[in-house]
């Protein structure tokens, strides 16, 4: 095997990789449930990888808004989206950045007695 890499590279190397693994038995049924209920939630756990195409000058006003709010294009694009989805959703009115700091700057601190 290549020693830059650590993976094989050649076809000899991939046929010595394969015959040195091992493989362990399936769990019994009964462990089999105990496994499956330890997993995270899949909502959580499994995010999708999109690909989309944007005009240059869209994927650049992305970018300055992405930058402006201090935050990956990805996020920005995802938070975007989950917005857009929010104002589709009947029980739910999002609101501005600005909004909600503005609201919570207004808001009196909770006092706790003494």
């Amino acid at each position: 095997m290549s020693q830059h890499s650590g993976l094989p590279q050649t076809s000899e190397d991939v046929a010595g990789y394969m015959d040195g693994l091992t493989f362990e038995p399936a769990p019994p049924r009964e462990d089999e449930v105990t496994l499956l209920g330890s997993l995270p939630p899949a909502s959580s756990a499994v995010t999708v990888a999109r690909s989309l195409r944007l005009p240059l000058d869209l994927d650049q006003a992305v970018a300055t808004a992405a930058k402006a709010a201090e935050v990956p294009k990805t996020t920005w694009i995802r938070q975007a989206i989950e917005m857009a989805l929010a104002v589709q959703a009947e029980d739910d009115q999002p609101i501005s950045r600005a909004e909600a700091l503005r609201a919570l700057t207004l808001s009196r601190p909770a006092r706790h007695a003494a």
